[in-house]
């Protein structure tokens, strides 16, 4: 199954923002004794999942200065009031 091999390649991270120290040290080989509130993380779902789930954390929805629309291109400075005309758009009066 083609799908669900490359479905498990993915990395699903969340962005949390602690809420207070969480009183175990690690989970899933994540250090937690280092979070301190009001730090944003980023974290695998399933640890955002828990830190939001035992209230140590709250989703962080916040754009942050490290997210980067690359597919955006800013718009023109200058646009044009007419329309493009092709070459062969002449002016045809007969």
């Amino acid at each position: 199954m083609l799908y669900g091999a490359h479905l498990a390649a993915i990395s699903w991270q969340v962005k949390v923002r602690i809420r207070k120290t969480p009183r175990e040290e690690e989970l899933d080989g994540v250090r937690l004794d280092a979070m301190r509130p009001g730090m944003v993380k980023e974290v695998s779902a399933s640890v955002g999942s828990w830190l939001i789930a035992e209230r140590y954390a709250m989703p962080e929805m916040r754009r942050t200065e490290d997210d980067v629309f690359s597919t955006v291109r800013d718009a023109p400075d200058v646009v044009s009031d007419f329309p493009r005309r092709r070459s062969t758009d002449r002016d045809r009066r007969a």
